[in-house]
C-alpha cells in the first residue's frame, strides 16, 4: 500500500542557467549581461587595469600616430625637395651666365643713340668660341683692356674655372665692362677724316653715329687686336685714346636690348 507521498511523481529541480562566459570557478554574469569576447571590462562593467583596448580603438590610436608621423615626414621631404630645386636652379643660372649669356646695363651715353643710359642688354658668349669679332659687332670687354686681369687665360683646363669665377666676382677683379662697336679688325688700317670712317682707304657708311668732325690715323690694327669706338663720337673715350682692344679681353657680343620694352630688339 502506497503512502500518499509515494503517488507523486518525482519533482526535478530545473538546472541553473550557466552563462557561456562563466569562469571555471562557477562565477558567471547575470542573465542579459553577457559581454562579447575581448571585452576588457570586469564584472559590473568596470574596466580591468592593464587590459588591451578593443581592436577598433587600437586601430584608431594607431591611425592617429601614423598620420602624425606621415605629416612630419611629408613636411621635411617637401622642404628637402625645394632646397634641391633651388640649388639646381642656381647652378644652371651660374653656368648660363658663365658660358652662354650675361646681362649688362649701359652706364653711359658713349653708344647713344644705339644704346641709351639705363638700357639692359643681353650679351652672348658662344659666337666668339668659334670665330673672332667682326667689324660692326657691338662688344662688351674688360677695361683697361691691356691689363693682365682683363685677359682670358690661354690654359684650356683653367679657363672654365676662370669664367665661373668671373660670374662670382672672384676673377678678372679690378676691371670694368665697357661697351663699344668694332670698327676695324686685325690687319686693317683705320682712319678718321673729318669724322668720317675709312678702313683700308675705303669710306664706311655709318648711319648710327653722332659725328664729331675729328681726324685720326691712319693706324694699322695689330694681330689679335680690335679697334673699337662709341657711336656717340663726341662723348666717347675709346681706341682713339687708350689704344687697341685685345680679343682676349672681350666678354661677348650684345645681341638683344630687353629693357626698356618700348625699345626691345636687337641693337644695330
Amino acid at each position: 500500500m502506497k503512502t500518499p507521498h509515494e503517488d507523486r511523481e518525482p519533482t526535478e529541480k530545473p538546472p541553473e542557467h550557466v552563462s557561456d562566459n562563466a569562469v571555471a570557478s562557477g562565477t558567471g554574469n547575470p542573465p542579459g549581461t553577457e559581454r562579447p569576447a575581448g571585452d576588457p571590462r570586469g564584472p559590473g562593467g568596470a574596466p580591468v587595469e592593464g587590459a588591451a583596448p578593443p581592436p577598433r580603438q587600437q586601430e584608431e590610436d594607431g591611425g592617429e600616430t601614423t598620420a602624425g608621423k606621415g605629416g612630419r615626414q611629408g613636411f621635411w621631404r617637401g622642404l628637402l625637395e625645394t632646397l634641391v630645386i633651388l640649388v639646381i636652379a642656381a647652378f644652371v643660372a651660374l653656368l648660363l651666365q658663365s658660358f652662354f649669356f650675361k646681362a649688362f646695363m649701359i652706364p653711359s651715353s658713349s653708344m647713344s643713340q644705339t644704346l641709351q643710359i639705363g638700357d639692359r642688354v643681353m650679351v652672348e658668349r658662344v659666337s666668339y668660341y668659334f670665330r673672332k669679332p667682326h667689324r660692326g659687332d657691338i662688344i662688351v670687354f674688360r677695361y683697361p683692356p691691356k691689363e693682365p686681369a682683363a685677359m682670358n687665360t690661354r690654359n684650356l683646363f683653367y679657363w672654365p674655372f676662370e669664367q665661373i669665377g668671373e660670374t662670382l666676382h672672384l676673377t678678372h677683379r679690378g676691371t670694368t665692362p665697357y661697351v663699344k662697336r668694332v670698327v676695324a679688325t686685325e690687319g686693317e688700317t683705320v682712319e678718321l677724316r673729318k669724322g668720317k670712317l675709312y678702313v683700308n682707304g675705303k669710306k664706311i657708311n655709318e648711319k648710327y653715329i653722332v659725328d664729331d668732325g675729328s681726324d685720326f690715323g691712319p693706324v694699322q690694327v695689330p694681330k689679335g687686336m680690335l679697334f673699337a669706338m662709341g657711336d656717340n663720337r663726341p662723348n666717347s673715350r675709346d681706341s682713339r685714346f687708350w689704344g687697341f682692344v685685345p680679343i682676349r679681353s672681350v666678354i661677348g657680343r650684345a645681341v638683344l636690348r630687353w629693357w626698356p620694352l618700348s625699345r626691345f630688339g636687337s641693337p644695330r
